[in-house]
This record gives structure tokens, sequence and C-alpha cells, in this order.
């Protein structure tokens, strides 16, 4: 006989005290296989700090995807980079933006070919010859022109 049950008698689920009516049958447990590694507080400090960084429960599901990176090729950088949530009224107001700023590039050379086309050019009346005293640049007449030669010949530099 071993236990509370000869081996020749079937077992009875009444006498173990738990009620057929009160079990709940739990879900089969996944199949696993635990992955570990030990990190070296010596040659692993970065590795270790990492870790310890990271809120619990998050630390699985990042090695997750450092482990799916890695095996789709990518580096470390690009297989674990940083998710950000992003709002969706955001993408649409980027959207929009994006549409109106394409549209305001197509509508500029028509814009400024408009805007030129209104734009009148002045051009200067033409001159007229000047009367028989000669005036110089500075509206000097030759009279002055040469004192003011014969003043600059006079000052010594």
């Amino acid at each position: 006989m071993s236990g509370f049950y000869p081996l020749d008698q079937q077992f009875d689920g009444g006498k173990t005290g738990k009620r057929e009516s009160m079990s709940r049958k739990r879900p089969p447990k996944r199949e696993h296989k635990l992955i570990a590694f030990k990190a070296f507080f010596d040659t692993d400090r970065d590795i270790l700090e990492w870790w310890e960084g990271m809120q619990d429960g998050e630390r699985s599901e990042v090695i997750r995807e450092l482990l799916r990176g890695y095996v789709r090729g990518l580096s470390l950088y690009e297989a674990r980079r940083p998710k950000v949530s992003v709002d969706g009224n955001v993408v649409l107001q980027v959207l929009d933006d994006t549409a109106w700023i394409r549209g305001a590039l197509n509508d500029m050379p028509a814009y400024l070919e408009g805007l030129l086309g209104r734009i009148s050019i002045y051009t200067p009346p033409p001159m007229q010859p000047e009367s028989s005293a000669a005036l110089s640049k500075d509206n000097l007449s030759n009279d002055a022109l040469a004192r003011r030669k014969a003043k600059m010949g006079k000052v010594g530099w």
C-alpha cells in the first residue's frame, strides 16, 4: 500500500475534498524553453545597467525584438529602433499640410508670372543735349573745372 489508497482500489475524486462544481480547468501551459545567460559585474556592467534601467515586464519583449531583428539581418540599432506612438489626428494634420505645400509649390510659377507681368518697368526719359556751355558730370562749367584742377595741382599729399 502506498499513500492513502490501496494499490488495487480506484482513485475516488470525492475523497480529496475538491468539489466537482468548484474545480475549474486551466488552459494547458504553453510549451517554452528558457534562454538565459550570465552577465558579469566586471565585464558586462553596461549590459546590466541597461537591463536594470528597463521597466518590469518590458525586458522579455525587448529581448525578443532584438533577437528577431538580428535573425532578420538587421543591426542591433535597427532592430530596437524606438517606436513612437502617434496620434491619428497628427498624421492627418501632416497629410493636409503636405498637400497644401505641394499645391502652393505647383501654383508658384503661375503666380510669379502674373506678378511680374503686372510690374511696370520705369525707364528714365531720354536726356536732351546740353546748352552751349558744356557741363561736366558734376554739372560744372569748363571754367569751374579748370579752377578745380588748378587747386588740386597745388595741394600736396
